[in-house]
């Protein structure tokens, strides 16, 4: 005669148990997969809703080297600054433009490759959201018409070389990637006037454009505030991204500062100052 099964059935708690496990289990494993970290299409839109925290690892970056500012062009290195122009740049038009700082990022036989030390202003790629390319973009348009009229004289602007047919322009990302090693380095400030006209900061620091199309339709590339390279992009007519402008320099370009334009002198400033002038030439 065959024995009687002796072993006894699983308890109810048992087994609702494992089948929890099973599922949390299952569900741990989908959201790995579907990681909420995943780019998707609101990186494009106007309404910015995330905000990205990455670890502090500038520790592990050497520091970028100290920046000097050269007196001429003729005598700047790579890595050293040169003042070339003058634009707006404290936020106080009452005091005249300010002198802008160039960072040489290349020395090739007669000519220097000069990008602003700092973010000059804050302009989208284009004022309408449409898939455009560079040199048919309102940013395009600006820099080399209104931006160059305002910055630079006549002698100035003449010492602006055109690479390919384009005066000014702003880096792709590959030619951040080459002039910048490390991603701190890449971390821009913005003036003043640049944050009075929208600049988005985090940390200090702003976004700034870069010249390449993003993942996603209608977007362009940018610098994040902490110097990465985002290249899933934001749309071109978002408002807050702010600009530095890059551009090829002849090496015997020199700075006219007379061409920066000075507060206006309310009359009795300006009958004190001739007063003060003839005493010197009577002198």
């Amino acid at each position: 005669m065959a024995k009687k099964n002796s072993a006894k059935p699983m308890p109810l708690a048992v087994a609702i148990a494992l089948a929890v496990l099973a599922l949390a289990i299952t569900a741990a494993f989908l959201i790995y997969l579907f990681d909420v970290n995943t780019p998707d299409e609101s990186s494009a839109s106007n309404d910015i809703s995330f905000e990205q925290s990455f670890a502090d690892e500038s520790s592990l970056e050497p520091p970028p080297e100290e920046v000097i500012v050269k007196e001429t062009m003729a005598d700047a290195a790579v890595g050293d600054a040169v003042v070339f122009g003058s634009y707006e740049q404290n936020g106080n038009s009452s005091d005249g433009a300010e002198r802008i700082e160039w960072i040489v990022l290349e020395k090739y036989d007669d000519k220097l490759l000069l990008i602003s030390r700092e973010c000059l202003d804050t302009k989208p790629i284009n004022e309408v959201r449409a898939d455009v390319e560079w040199t048919e973009s309102t940013l395009f348009a600006w820099l080399n018409g209104e931006f160059m009229q305002t910055a630079f004289s006549e002698s100035e602007m003449a010492s602006v070389v055109e690479s390919d047919g384009v005066k000014v322009t702003i880096p792709s990302a590959e030619e951040a990637k080459k002039y910048y090693e490390y991603d701190s380095w890449r971390a821009a400030d913005a003036t003043e006037y640049a944050v009075n006209n929208g600049a988005r900061l985090q940390n200090g620091k702003c976004w700034w454009w870069l010249l390449d199309k993003g993942e996603i339709a209608s977007s362009n590339s940018y610098v994040y505030f902490n110097g990465t390279i985002r290249t899933d992009g934001l749309s071109v007519d978002y408002q807050s991204v702010a600009v530095r402008p890059m551009m090829w320099v002849s090496s015997s370009a020199e700075t006219e500062t007379e061409h920066i334009s000075q507060p206006e002198l309310s009359e009795d400033a300006s009958e004190a100052v001739s007063e003060e002038a003839s005493e010197e030439i009577s002198e």
